[in-house]
């Protein structure tokens, strides 16, 4: 296992947004989905661009993903990126890693090494932060993958609270909102509200809660994949399953805007 230890590379982006959008709509969209090994990238994009559950999202949040994957999404769907391997994964050889893209403005680009490896392979994981900027509104932006169940609920615990704890060291900073996104590998019931618990410690709430399950193994079904963030009004949520492109389907939430 190949991890990339250095603390802010590599790093990939581009910016393909044409110029940021005129926000007129009700709500600020937030979409996540891991796209299993980002294999299925173009079945995944036209997802993307059609479902209008998902299309024309503020924040769009992906894991398992690889530096080609990313930039073809994001240029398919005219979206600036930025994207964080944290290694190269046994499984097919290339990097694997988190990614942010959005057609506002992204900036401050940080990758956030989490603690604990796993046992078995020694592969560490990251999350990807950005400051997004929606109009005026500035949203501190996480991606997240946590560990499988190799690491078991309170090595994942801990990886999620050393995200949160550089939300907490940025609080002399004004966002107008949270949002950290993404795969959190939550297996049971205890082990979400094991999360719930230590991200409200931070003000931070499950914008998702209520959408059931978001990813599928044969007939098992999990509640892997959560919306957390600032504790604002949830205008709609939900779970896009009408997809094969990844045994997790995306998660979305619409939220109310900052300056509504």
């Amino acid at each position: 296992m190949e991890n990339y230890e250095h603390p802010s590379e590599p790093i990939y982006q581009a910016a393909y947004a044409p110029a940021a959008p005129e926000h007129s709509g009700p709500g600020v969209k937030v979409v996540t989905w891991n796209i299993k090994f980002g294999r299925q990238v173009d079945e995944a994009i036209e997802v993307l661009r059609e479902t209008p559950a998902l299309a024309d999202a503020d924040i769009l949040l992906l894991q398992e993903m690889d530096e080609a994957g990313a930039d073809a999404i994001a240029r398919a769907l005219a979206y600036n990126y930025v994207y964080f391997p944290a290694s190269v994964h046994d499984y097919h050889g290339r990097n694997f890693g988190n990614a942010i893209l959005s057609p506002w403005p992204i900036d401050h680009p940080q990758k956030l090494i989490l603690p604990r490896q796993n046992p078995r392979t020694g592969q560490h994981r990251v999350a990807t932060r950005a400051i997004v900027t929606i109009g005026q509104a500035a949203v501190l932006t996480y991606s997240v993958h946590t560990e499988t169940f190799w690491l078991g609920p309170k090595g994942r615990s801990e990886q999620v609270e050393a995200v949160a704890d550089t939300v907490a060291d940025t609080v002399a900073q004004h966002y107008d909102y949270v949002i950290i996104g993404g795969d959190f590998n939550t297996l049971t019931p205890a082990s979400i509200a094991g999360i719930e618990e230590r991200l409200a410690r931070h003000n931070l709430v499950r914008l998702s809660a209520g959408v059931g399950y978001t990813a599928k193994a044969g007939e098992i079904r999990m509640r892997l994949d959560h919306i957390f963030g600032s504790d604002v009004p949830v205008l709609d949520k939900g779970v896009w399953r009408e997809t094969k492109a990844s045994d997790h389907f995306p998660v979305w939430v619409e939220l109310a805007r900052p300056d509504a």
